[in-house]
């Protein structure tokens, strides 16, 4: 997610000069998702109702155990039951009366059934909410899960979205979907199931890839736009159009629903990107096409080929931006003549170099939070480098990370190492600096250190190797240390401690 923007002095200064040609070989193509079957799948038929801002869905999920223990038990984030009271809902930098300007109201899951999914039938299961807020499900197996086999669940659920301009709420005319479905905790070896809280700092989520075929039905007036590729529409006789989507290797699935849309598209090396946005807001809704088919190819030719066929660039009421597999929020009032080009420019390209750290590399974004946001940030640095040459990206970068680093760290808001779980944190005051800045700072100084080849080849070998995975802290400084062939524990100790 990108926090929010400070007023920074124009970038850009109405700069055009393009880089030149890459100085360093393409990155090879990221491996095709049919060759990784070791996935859950979830089908999911939902059926949205914008009149009583409800949605009911079945949810159907093929659970692969991809440890190498029994399983008793499953586990599933209900997150959309943190927006049932005050005092659970997340809001984002620490203002509740902006994402709730229209008063606040409940939202939240009704789970109305959990069934085993058998050849000769469907079986009732038990199931139990607990955690804080109840975004905490627990569904009773019939019999053990043995390591790397499979169990079919059912689960029927009833969503009220509440009126929140918020990863999940409604606003005037747009409807936002993210992480509104009971999806599957993690269970790793160092946590074993993974049952954080909502925090309203941060992406507190954390999920493997998994393989999904969504349905939505809507009024036949709104658009939909969607995590995955739209495979099939079909329009109802009773106005409405049910659009049926599939994905493979997705940490999430989102989608935003408006009936205000107005869409563009573009491909760039096979992919089509596409540029939703109200329909009063095309030149900068050409924009934001713009910079996400920059983003795509760019980081594409540096980081490793961007494996999904679309990727959508969605104008919708958030406070900033936020990542999806595929989706990317980038708030409306980016959009806005009120404001430069610059806030929608660093937003979308933040937010794609997402897709690449949190979406193809996945990590545990409620304990290491840095590992995709500091990608993200520095790739921010990097696309106004190639894109408008070393002199501005040296300013931005100065203004953006550096500054912001030594200010937090005079002020002894931040002590400056980076790897630090949600709960460590005060408020984004601490936050931001650390996760961003300061992360971002940290592989700046080693790509100076190890030169702008070296640097990018790690994080070529670093997205190889855990595509589509979890990645780790003491994952990525291994792969620094393999591929540039230096012992680099004293580089990595005024920013992490113990690694392992």
């Amino acid at each position: 997610m990108k926090p929010k923007l400070k007023l920074l002095p124009l970038f850009l200064v109405l700069v055009f000069v393009v880089s030149g040609c890459l100085s360093q070989k393409e990155a090879a193509p990221v491996l095709q998702m049919d060759e990784i079957e070791a996935r859950s799948y979830y089908n999911i038929e939902a059926e949205l109702n914008v009149d009583e801002k409800t949605l009911t869905a079945v949810e159907e999920i093929n659970y692969y155990n991809n440890d190498n223990i029994e399983m008793k038990e499953l586990y599933f984030h209900v997150y959309p039951n943190a927006f049932k009271t005050k005092e659970t809902a997340p809001f984002l930098f620490d203002d509740f009366d902006n994402a709730y300007k229209r008063g606040f109201e409940s939202g939240y899951a009704e789970i109305i059934s959990v069934k085993k999914k058998n050849t000769d039938g469907e079986k009732l299961l038990k199931y139990f909410l607990s955690g804080e807020g109840d975004t905490i499900l627990k569904i009773e197996l019939d019999s053990s899960l043995k390591p790397y086999e499979r169990v079919k669940l059912i689960i029927e659920f009833a969503l009220k979205i509440p009126p929140a301009g918020e990863r999940f709420g409604y606003g005037d005319n747009n409807f936002n979907l993210g992480n509104w479905y009971p999806v599957a905790a993690v269970y790793d070896q160092k946590d074993g199931w993974n049952l954080d809280k909502y925090y309203a700092i941060g992406d507190p989520f954390y999920s493997d890839a998994a393989d999904y075929r969504v349905a939505i039905k809507t009024p036949e007036e709104y658009i939909v736009a969607a995590s995955g590729k739209l495979v099939e529409e079909i329009k109802e006789e009773n106005g409405k159009i049910k659009r049926v989507y599939e994905g493979k290797a997705l940490r999430d699935f989102a989608f935003v629903a408006n009936n205000n849309f107005a869409v563009i598209e573009e491909e760039v090396d096979g992919v089509k990107v596409m540029s939703y946005y109200y329909k009063e807001d095309k030149v900068r809704g050409e924009e934001a096409l713009e910079y996400g088919v920059k983003s795509i190819r760019l980081f594409s030719q540096i980081y490793g080929k961007y494996p999904y066929p679309v990727y959508s660039v969605v104008e919708t009421e958030f406070p900033s931006g936020m990542e999806y597999p595929a989706l990317v929020y980038i708030s409306d009032k980016y959009y806005k003549p009120t404001y430069s080009s610059d806030p929608l420019i660093i937003t979308v390209v933040h937010e794609t170099a997402h897709q690449w750290f949190y979406g193809i590399v996945g990590n545990d974004q409620v304990d290491e939070a840095w590992l995709d946001e500091s990608f993200a940030a520095f790739s921010e640095t990097i696309f106004i480098e190639r894109t408008y040459g070393k002199k501005t990206g040296r300013d931005y970068y100065t203004r953006s990370i550096e500054n912001s680093v030594e200010e937090a760290m005079s002020s002894q808001v931040i002590d400056g190492k980076v790897v630090k779980s949600l709960s460590e944190f005060q408020n984004w005051d601490d936050y931001g600096p650390t996760v961003y800045e300061r992360g971002a700072q940290m592989l700046n100084k080693l790509r100076e250190t190890l030169g702008e080849d070296m640097f990018l080849e790690i994080v070529r070998a670093y997205v190889e190797k855990y595509k589509f995975k979890i990645a780790t802290t003491g994952d990525f400084v291994k792969v620094c240390e393999e591929v540039s062939g230096k012992d680099l524990t004293e580089f990595f100790k005024p920013w992490i401690s113990n690694v392992q």
